[in-house]
């Protein structure tokens, strides 16, 4: 049997999803600032769609910090 975690459809999750209870996917991430954060949607292909954003902008160096920072401090 497989240890892969599974929504209640038989999807395999990715590493940081989860469901919850009533249904909602959740994906937590931690940004550069050791701070955790979530994003969820009722469709897991859209989640995966926001994490993808998320995953991209964090390549290329983008830390907005949900607009906790300075114009300054992004250009340092």
């Amino acid at each position: 049997m497989s240890n892969k975690r599974r929504d209640n459809k038989g999807r395999v999750l990715r590493t940081g999803e989860s469901q919850r209870k009533d249904g909602l996917y959740e994906y937590r991430y931690t940004d550069a600032n050791k701070k955790r954060h979530s994003i969820y949607d009722s469709d897991l292909m859209r989640l995966r769609k926001r994490q993808d954003e998320i995953q991209k902008m964090r390549y290329e160096g983008i830390d907005y910090a949900g607009g906790e920072i300075t114009v300054i401090e992004l250009l340092e």
